[in-house]
């Protein structure tokens, strides 16, 4: 059995939101409108179990049993299987670090990885960041294919400018919230954490993940050599992708968020990448 993920969109939407370093908007259309967020959550999820390594409530380090099988919201188990599977996983029982779940989660889109992870910190925790992060617009209330919780009208959202916010923050760490040059070189030292709420460590593992990107869109049109990592997300009806563009303790730095809505995933692709093109040097020439 395939379960549903989300209704598909009554309308074309194609919304995007352009940061630069500071968080300052440089281009945005429809920055504020909710889609179903798709695999873009999981930057969500991450930087939540990022929060909770720091705090000591996950061991990054630690092994657990891979497994596709899960607690709904209505306390029965589910399995995921058909479309929502990663050929790649391991199998059920076969140990597996904290980390790798995280990496996997970001850098080929596990759902099984998210699923795991989401149940070891709790969507509690999951919640707490989104409102730490001064998100609107974004929602997580349900594992991947919890079909009881689908059946309670419970979904994942999330809208362009949170989503660029969101990656902001991801890849920028304390220079993101606020920090002074003092903390930043002492944090480079392995001194102190990266940010309040996510450590030194963290950051790197957030960055690696992002930049090992086995499913980009607009990193597809930039140019040899222009850094970049990005986190996708796809359904029936929505494709978007985000990404961050340069060195993430630069100046230079650019975040770049597209979300699309009723689009085939061929067109919705290149709606993506002609706007990256349009509003990134770095895709141009």
């Amino acid at each position: 059995m395939t379960l549903p993920t989300a209704a598909a969109p009554a309308q074309i939407a194609v919304t995007h939101t352009l940061l630069d370093a500071q968080g300052r908007v440089l281009s945005s259309d429809g920055p504020g409108r909710p889609h179903y967020a798709a695999s873009t959550i999981k930057l969500h999820v991450l930087q939540a179990a990022l929060r909770a390594a720091a705090d000591g409530a996950l061991d990054l380090a630690a092994e657990v049993p891979a497994t596709r099988t899960f607690t709904g919201v209505d306390g029965a188990r589910f399995t995921l299987d058909g479309d929502h599977l990663d050929p790649t996983h391991p199998a059920d029982g076969t140990p597996i670090a904290v980390r790798d779940l995280l990496l996997r989660m970001i850098d080929r889109s596990s759902n099984e990885a998210t699923n795991q992870v989401t149940e070891l910190i709790g969507l509690p925790a999951v919640a707490a960041t989104i409102t730490a992060l001064g998100l609107v617009s974004t929602r997580m209330q349900r594992l991947i294919g919890d079909g009881a919780a689908l059946a309670q009208g419970l979904t994942n959202e999330t809208s362009a400018a949170d989503l660029a916010e969101t990656m902001r923050v991801v890849v920028r760490g304390g220079d993101s919230i606020g920090l002074d040059r003092q903390d930043l070189a002492l944090a480079e030292q392995g001194v102190g954490p990266a940010a309040p709420g996510v450590t030194r460590q963290g950051l790197a593992l957030a960055r690696d993940a992002l930049r090992a990107q086995q499913i980009p869109v607009i990193g597809t049109v930039l140019r040899v050599g222009v850094e970049w990592g990005s986190k996708s997300g796809w359904v029936d009806g929505f494709r978007h992708d985000v990404a961050y563009i340069g060195d993430p303790e630069g100046a230079d730095l650019r975040i770049l968020a597209v979300m699309t809505a009723g689009l085939p995933a061929e067109v919705a692709d290149q709606r993506i990448t002609a706007l990256a093109r349009e509003l990134l040097d770095s895709a141009r020439g």
